[in-house]
């Protein structure tokens, strides 16, 4: 079922832009209680202001002529002053209200907006795992959410600011028709059914225009993605170096057209709901101000009522349902909801389970346990692991070998609960994972990911979000970055600890592929420093120079030593140094062993052992064209 369709047994009965419309009202009390109830009695004051003066207008040019007639001293002449001040008061509190109240709305507005964007950020970040970032109906979700704030026709805060507009407006209506009543009472209803069902019609074409651009979410994101292959920097060297810039236009150009050529066809207004709103609305007003005229032709009201009876109509028609403000209203009123499906949506993933939030001092004290584990990522047929049982014992080392899509990477994705089991069961000291609070088990995690985050933040905040309790800590800081071999590099930079990693920013640098990996070493052993028991190492040395690679070779031991290191690596000289060693084969374990023992079985290990080794090393004359490299490899990292 897509996301953002509602189940029908849980669709709300009333229209759903009056849903989105209410679902915008209901978040107001919560951002600002104080805000929104000073809007509510603003807009209340606005709505009676305006028929208040009317009323007051018509009494005031109703008592003129008596007040000629006894002199301005008379009772009748000072009648006439006290309603001439009360009609000038009301005018200026209307105009004092107006800016006040639009003030009002723009502020709660922006406060929406950003309450929005929280909300985006917290719903994508709750689950415990990261699997929903791989579902193409999250991520055309997330895709329509985060553009909220970023266009002119679906930004909240242009609803709420529409809202200190319409909602007035419509009261305004209601209560001139109310007053038509006294008129002709069929007059007063006519009009008090009118701008309703007219209201309606507008708003549901409105509410079905804003829902457009929403369905076309997979075929934008792609269009996006290739317009931002040329906007941002991973990509800029190749679409330099193979000149992909006029294909990156020309493909993005058909891209975006396929996608939103079907949105502006349904974005062109219907025009029987246009012509039938605004018809109706022409032949209610031509039936009103005809009544009006013949009756105060033939004197069947006095001049008085003509001028209230006027600004009723003129506050009847004050209001119309074709502006923007009811464009915004309803644009964001398709939008918000969206907003609020897919944070339901992923709250709704969060287990609420009991979980064993105390973890034993120094846990993992025993094993983490494979049994029987079989994993398949979302959307796709093939398993990464096929029915894994491996037992990894504490405070020891153990590297993971195989060849790309063995499931190495999968494996530790399990190990760190970002992901679970398809059928079999991870066990921690004989605990379940999933019965363990994945904070807490987080916290005894610390993880070089091959593909590690590189964050545009100063390298202390880089260093530190390895343990974020800790980030105060300059000297743990220093401890981990020299563990690490970064601290040369930090000390070397402009500001130092607080230069920003990103040339994106004034006083920023930009680092190299291994300069990147030593930081992101550090922050797993910053984590570590801070009370991670279990270290894991994905490609470790992938972008390190043979100097430093070789340091870290050297080093290996003293940086895993009384850890339970899992390490992945296709560099047999890191490999070699780990005390146990698992060989996967299409998600499966297929050799376990030390190194000496798997290269003695001459079997899968030995053989990829053999061929790296070949590479540096060409065999003696009269010697094996196995055992020759895998002698002098022996020989040269011993």
């Amino acid at each position: 079922m897509p996301l953002l369709r509602i189940p029908l047994s849980r669709r709300p009965k009333i229209p759903p832009t009056v849903h989105g419309i209410i679902t915008l009202l209901g978040l107001l009390p919560r951002i600002s209680r104080t805000k929104a109830v000073l809007g509510l009695f603003s807009v209340l004051v606005a709505a009676v202001l305006p028929m208040a003066g009317a009323v007051v207008t018509g009494l005031l040019i109703g008592s003129i002529e008596e007040a000629l007639d006894g002199g301005l001293s008379s009772p009748a002449g000072r009648h006439t002053f006290v309603l001439l001040a009360v009609a000038g008061g009301l005018v200026l509190v209307q105009q004092t209200l107006a800016p006040l109240l639009a003030a009002l709305g723009e502020t709660l507005g922006r406060e929406v907006d950003r309450d929005l964007q929280q909300r985006v950020m917290a719903a994508a970040g709750r689950p415990e795992g990261t699997a929903h970032l791989t579902d193409p109906h999250v991520l055309d979700a997330l895709r329509v959410v985060r553009g909220l704030g970023t266009t002119e026709t679906d930004r909240p805060s242009h609803a709420v600011a529409a809202l200190s507009v319409v909602l007035p407006a419509w009261l305004r209506a209601l209560a001139a028709a109310a007053l038509l009543l006294t008129f002709h009472w069929w007059l007063g209803v006519l009009w008090l059914l009118a701008w309703p069902v007219i209201v309606h019609f507008m708003q549901r074409e409105y509410f079905r225009v804003g829902q457009v651009g929403g369905e076309h979410s997979t075929a934008l994101r792609r269009a996006e993605y290739l317009r931002d292959l040329v906007l941002t920097r991973p990509a800029a060297k190749e679409v330099r170096i193979w000149g992909l810039l006029d294909w990156l236009i020309d493909r993005f150009g058909r891209s975006w057209s396929e996608a939103t050529e079907p949105v502006w066809r349904e974005r062109r207004p219907r025009a029987r709901v246009v012509l039938g709103a605004t018809g109706s609305v022409a032949l209610i007003n031509l039936l009103s101000y005809g009544l009006l005229a013949w009756a105060a032709v033939h004197q069947e009201i006095g001049i008085g009522a003509v001028a209230v009876y006027t600004q009723a109509l003129v506050l009847a028609n004050n209001y119309t349902a074709f502006d923007d403000n009811n464009a915004y209203l309803s644009f964001a009123g398709a939008a918000v909801p969206r907003v609020l499906s897919l944070d339901a949506r992923l709250s709704a993933e969060v287990r609420d389970r009991p979980r064993l939030t105390e973890l034993p001092a120094g846990f993992p004290t025993a094993r983490i346990d494979f049994e029987g584990v079989r994993f398949r990522y979302p959307a796709n047929d093939r398993e990464a692991l096929s029915g894994i049982d491996l037992h990894i014992a504490a405070g020891r080392s153990l590297a993971v070998v195989g060849d790309n899509g063995a499931g190495k990477s999968s494996l530790v994705k399990l190990v760190c609960g970002l992901h679970t089991p398809t059928s079999g069961v991870i066990r921690v000291d004989g605990h379940d994972l999933a019965d363990l609070d994945p904070a807490a088990w987080r916290e005894r995690i610390g993880v070089l990911f091959q593909d590690f985050a590189r964050y545009h933040l100063t390298a202390a905040e880089n260093i530190s979000m390895g343990a974020p309790q800790w980030a105060g800590d300059r000297d743990r800081l220093r401890e981990a970055a020299h563990r690490a071999g970064a601290l040369p590099l930090i000390e070397g930079l402009p500001g130092g600890w607080d230069t920003v990693l990103s040339p994106e920013y004034t006083g920023g640098t930009d680092l190299s592929g291994g300069q990147w990996q030593r930081i992101a070493l550090a922050r797993a052993l910053f984590a570590v420093d801070a009370g991670a028991r279990v270290l894991i190492l994905d490609e470790p040395t992938a972008a390190l120079d043979v100097r430093a690679e070789a340091e870290i070779y050297e080093r290996f031991l003293e940086l895993t030593a009384g850890l339970t290191t899992i390490l992945i690596s296709h560099r047999f000289s890191t490999v070699r140094r780990a005390e146990r060693i698992v060989v996967l084969e299409k998600g499966l374990v297929v050799e376990d062993g030390a190194h000496e023992e798997l290269l003695a079985r001459q079997g899968r290990y030995a053989a990829m052992f053999d061929l790296q080794a070949a590479r540096f090393v060409e065999p003696r004359s009269g010697g094996s064209a196995a055992a020759a490299p895998r002698a002098a490899a022996e020989a040269g990292h011993a």
